[in-house]
């Protein structure tokens, strides 16, 4: 019989062992997506058209008795028809208008900005008229010094974007090709898409396709339940947002509030990507209340965004709210926004097949 240090310093070895083959696998996932993503994307967002119609394709097949290659190839020219004009509608409204803005911003500041500036130091220098000559000249060089300061950092900024816009349009030749490559390749899997998927469970071992169907029905379930939740926090941001632009009397207070709330669902971003720049140019434009209105806004909503999203995401995913933030900045670290979603459903798919007694991970 083992005594109770040799049954222990087992526990310890079998711990260290589970954990270290669970680092491997997700250091190696993380480092093919890395290396190997850019290359896979064509064929990954292809499969993913692919399945998406897939459903539609078998019900036209067995309803009408079409030959599949040919509904096949019908649907998938109608999807990227109507996914191209979408996106080239929007997305040419948005880079011009991006760089409209920050081409003329230098010029917008030179108008607008650097005259209130430079009343605003008038303003000192006739408090201070009756002090010592010393400090009058100092607050003129430093009214000259903030000016110029200020003007070179619009100047940079704006042209920085400008260039980061101009890289996009360089880069339109290598997206075009990958865009090619996606939309030649969705044919393909997608006419013979049931073949594939039936190759793909042939080589799965039978122990195994239990574990990957309950997978599969988990994830679909719960990716859908955190769309209703990022939903439901979109609707209380928009909300908020609507209430606050209306007290302070904003035109188009509604719509505004909208646009901020959808650009609130993409990460990093935020409502700071255009609250904080709104809030600053207002209070150096002079209007104190909207600067401070919208400021105090900014603050609330990111409060009660940071509050409600791990605890509805974390609900939702069946983790606890601190697990589900930390799993959630890890993912945005490592693989951006995929990884923010990504990495909390996956460690909620493990403690799901973990309760159900299909995997054996932690106690």
């Amino acid at each position: 019989m083992e005594s109770k240090p040799d049954l222990k310093l087992q526990k310890q070895k079998e711990f260290l062992i589970k954990f270290y083959y669970f680092g491997v696998i997700i250091g190696g996932i993380i480092l093919i997506i890395k290396l190997l993503g850019p290359i896979l994307t064509p064929f990954l967002i292809a499969f993913i058209i692919a399945a998406i119609l897939n459903p539609l394709i078998k019900f036209c097949c067995k309803t009408f008795h079409l030959n599949r290659a040919l509904i096949s190839i019908l649907f998938v020219l109608a999807f990227y028809a109507v996914a191209s004009f979408i996106i080239i509608l929007i997305g040419t409204k948005i880079l011009i208008l991006i760089q409209g803005l920050f081409t003329t911003m230098p010029q917008f500041f030179s108008t607008y900005f650097e005259p209130y500036i430079k009343d605003t130091f008038q303003h000192f220098e006739n408090l201070f008229l009756s002090l010592d000559p010393n400090i009058i000249s100092a607050l003129e060089e430093s009214s000259s010094s903030l000016i110029s300061t200020l003007g070179n950092f619009v100047s940079k900024f704006s042209t920085m974007v400008v260039s980061y816009v101009s890289g996009f349009a360089t880069a339109i030749p290598s997206i075009f090709l990958k865009t090619i490559i996606t939309i030649i390749v969705t044919f393909f899997i997608t006419i013979d898409f049931e073949k594939i998927i039936n190759f793909i469970k042939r080589q799965i071992p039978e122990n195994a396709s239990e574990s990957i169907k309950e997978s599969k029905k988990y994830i679909t379930t719960t990716l859908f339940k955190c769309f209703l939740s990022y939903l439901l926090i979109l609707t209380i941001t928009f909300t908020e947002l609507a209430i606050g632009l209306t007290i302070l009397r904003i035109p188009n207070s509604i719509l505004i509030a909208l646009c901020i709330a959808i650009f609130d669902i993409l990460p990093v971003l935020g409502t700071g990507g255009i609250m904080i720049p709104w809030a600053i140019i207002a209070l150096l434009y002079g209007n104190f209340t909207v600067g401070i209105g919208v400021a105090v806004i900014y603050i609330i909503v990111t409060i009660i965004r940071n509050i409600i999203e791990p605890k509805l995401v974390g609900q939702q995913v069946g983790l606890h709210p601190v697990v589900t933030l930390i799993s959630m900045f890890i993912g945005l670290h490592f693989l951006g926004f995929i990884g923010m979603l990504g990495l909390p459903i996956t460690i909620s798919l493990l403690k799901y097949l973990n309760d159900e007694g299909i995997v054996k991970i932690f106690k």
